[in-house]
């Protein structure tokens, strides 16, 4: 027992009080816990099926390109690129699951989005491939939004799992040989007293005049 509480019944109410709250505790840190696990499996789900569309529409508009390159020339290309002032726009939004801040990262993409070169010089693989790579930043949206996710929802596990290793092995064991301890003494002490309530009780009787 901590030598800074007293055996007494307040604290031994105090004590059993303060374990409640604990195991309590514990209960809700566990369920939070568990729910976590279950949106953690599900996003890492998520990042792995946006990893594997990212790079089919990364191989397919790289493909585009090629063909853009062999039906025009790489330098034509390159120079139509240079004059493009597209540029691509990220929002960087946040929501919360069971108190963990994720991200969400938006493309900010028009749904009607025009390639803003001329077409002088350009051929219809140009124009397939400018397609192909705003599905591709799309899709990189989508990839930093599971990954961001599922590494904040990692970090929460591992934290709220030490909360909970903390309650079971530090504190609530701790409360609970406290908790003991005083329950020791104060049986130890109610013996006593009982043992010197009969004493007297004795002694009165003895004293007392036939």
């Amino acid at each position: 027992m901590s030598e800074s509480i007293s055996p007494t019944r307040i604290n031994l109410i105090q004590t059993k009080k303060t374990l409640n709250l604990a195991e309590s505790g514990r209960e809700v840190l566990e369920r939070k816990r568990d729910i976590l696990l279950r949106e953690l499996r599900g996003s890492i789900y998520e990042a792995e099926k946006a990893r594997f569309e990212l790079t089919e529409a990364l191989n397919t508009a790289y493909h585009s390109l090629k063909e853009a390159n062999m039906a025009k020339g790489s330098d034509t290309i390159a120079n139509v690129a240079l004059g493009s002032s597209y540029q691509a726009d990220y929002l960087i939004d946040y929501r919360s699951i069971m108190g963990v801040t994720v991200p969400v990262v938006n493309f900010q993409n028009k749904s009607d989005q025009k390639p803003d070169y001329g077409f002088a010089n350009t051929t219809a693989e140009l124009d397939k491939a400018f397609k192909q790579f705003s599905i591709v930043l799309q899709l990189v949206a989508d990839l930093a939004t599971t990954e961001g996710t599922t590494f904040q929802l990692a970090n929460d596990v591992k934290r709220t799992q030490r909360r909970v290793n903390a309650l079971n092995h530090v504190l609530i064991p701790k409360y609970k040989g406290i908790v003991k301890s005083i329950e020791q003494v104060l049986e130890e002490k109610d013996r006593e007293e009982f043992v010197r309530t009969k004493q007297i009780k004795r002694m009165i009787k003895e004293r007392k005049p036939e």
